[in-house]
C-alpha cells in the first residue's frame, strides 16, 4: 500500500511541491528536532514543530468539539507572521495550522505564502477548499491540507451536523 501511495504521490504531484515538502519536512525538520535536542541539553525549552490554532470558528457543528462556532475570534496576520518568524529564528520550520476551520481564516493563504522556506499542514473539514483555494495551494507549495473525515455518509451528517458532509468532503 505504501509503495503505491508514494508511486502515484510521485507520479501525480507537482515536483516543485514535492521538493518544497522533501527541504522544508523532511531536512529542515529533521534539522529543527537536532537543535532541540541541543536546547534541551542547555535546559532551554521551545518545540521542534508549533501547532497554532488561528481561529475560533468553523462552518461545521461536530459532536464534542470544543470550539466555540458562534465566536468569531482570529488571530491577527501581524501576529501570525511575528509566531512564525519568532520560531524559525529558533530552528523552526513545520508548523500545524488548526481551527476551528482555518480555511475560514481570511489570510491563510498570505500567511502561508508569506514562509516558503516553511512547510504547513493543515488540519481541515475539507468543506471550503475550492478549485481557486487548491490552485493557490498549488501555486504556494509549501502545505498540505489534512482533510478530516469522521465515517461514512450517515455518521458523518449525523457527527458533523450536517446533511451532505461526507459527500462534500
Amino acid at each position: 500500500m505504501l509503495p503505491q501511495l508514494i508511486f502515484r504521490t510521485l507520479r501525480s504531484a507537482n515536483m516543485r511541491c514535492i521538493a518544497k515538502f522533501c527541504w522544508n519536512f523532511g531536512v529542515k525538520g529533521m534539522l529543527s528536532v537536532e537543535k532541540f535536542k541541543r536546547r534541551i541539553r542547555r535546559g532551554e525549552y521551545f518545540p521542534p514543530f508549533l501547532y497554532v490554532s488561528i481561529l475560533n470558528s468553523c462552518n461545521l457543528r461536530c459532536q464534542g468539539c470544543w470550539v466555540d462556532v458562534e465566536e468569531k475570534d482570529a488571530i491577527d496576520l501581524d501576529t501570525l507572521n511575528r509566531t512564525i518568524t519568532d520560531a524559525k529564528r529558533h530552528g523552526n520550520a513545520f508548523f500545524g495550522i488548526l481551527g476551528g476551520e482555518p480555511f475560514m481564516h481570511p489570510q491563510l493563504l498570505d500567511l502561508l505564502a508569506a514562509h516558503p522556506d516553511c512547510y504547513f499542514q493543515v488540519f481541515t473539514n475539507g468543506q471550503l477548499i475550492t478549485e481557486k483555494t487548491a490552485k493557490r495551494l498549488r501555486e504556494i507549495g509549501n502545505s498540505t491540507p489534512l482533510v478530516s473525515i469522521e465515517g461514512r455518509e450517515i455518521t458523518s451528517d449525523s457527527r458533523r451536523g450536517k446533511k451532505e458532509v461526507f459527500t462534500r468532503t
